[in-house]
């Protein structure tokens, strides 16, 4: 866990550690480790990240080796208040990156964007020379096409470090980011944080859901009518899952209560 933030606790969701706490309390301390320059990354993970761990060992593993995991997703928020955590607050990929952002921006902490086609950059770029142009970017790449098991590449971790970014922001999808920061994070010295489609969000390429929606877990819906030839599989399965072993998981947790 993240140095800087044991007050943050965690709780088990389908056997995976999720932070527990407020919005901006987990967002203070990714921002601690990102100024200690020590080599971190940060998943956020909802109901598809955390399906896929359940059948995919490697990238259990790789949820499992980052400082922080944040519930991303209603449905974990409620897991985590139906477990006692009532006072928890979904941390989404789009609000994390901006409050992240606006307060690198008031710091001047070096920041980096990696990911992405080089269209979504330049319209990610534009955005936010408009929204925030202090922010301190010290890169933009948009690399090609990877694998969704990408390899260690050396030369972009060099080129990485090199650049003193303290925040890199990692916008490659899952579940390749994830396996990408666990086999790239140790040799940079920053906090990468995995935001999925986050880079289109923040630039208007997409449209968040309207807040209701988002407050009755619906944002998944939303988002499907936007994008539906690419999340109509991800959802039909993933979600399942998540429903069937989020159940099961709760049963159990309430099973040892019970006995305790």
């Amino acid at each position: 866990m993240i140095e800087d933030s044991n007050d943050i606790e965690t709780v088990t969701v389908l056997g995976r550690r999720i932070a527990a706490g407020r919005f901006a309390q987990i967002g203070e301390a990714i921002l601690a480790r990102a100024r200690s320059a020590k080599p971190a990354y940060i998943c956020v993970s909802g109901a598809h990240p955390l399906s896929l761990a359940k059948a995919d060992p490697d990238f259990a593993s790789a949820l499992d080796g980052a400082a922080l995991i944040v519930p991303d997703g209603m449905p974990v928020k409620w897991t985590l208040a139906l477990k006692g955590h009532r006072d928890s607050e979904r941390v989404a990929g789009p609000d994390l990156a901006a409050w992240l952002i606006s307060r690198a921006e008031g710091e001047g902490l070096p920041v980096y964007f990696y990911g992405g086609m080089p269209d979504e950059l330049d319209d990610l770029r534009r955005a936010l020379a408009v929204t925030h142009p202090k922010l301190n970017v010290v890169g933009w790449e948009s690399p090609p096409l990877l694998p969704h098991r990408p390899e260690f590449d050396a030369e972009t971790a060099k080129r990485i470090d090199a650049s003193s970014a303290r925040l890199v922001f990692i916008g490659l999808g899952c579940p390749r980011q994830e396996f990408w920061m666990s086999r790239h994070s140790a040799a940079v010295n920053g906090t990468m944080v995995g935001i999925g489609a986050a880079f289109n969000f923040l630039s208007g390429r997409l449209e968040r859901a309207p807040r209701a929606m988002q407050s009755l877990g619906l944002e998944w819906l939303y988002r499907l009518i936007q994008e539906p030839r690419r999340l109509l599989g991800r959802y039909l399965l993933h979600n399942t899952r998540f429903i069937w072993f989020a159940l099961l998981d709760l049963i159990s947790h309430w099973c040892k209560r019970s006995k305790g």
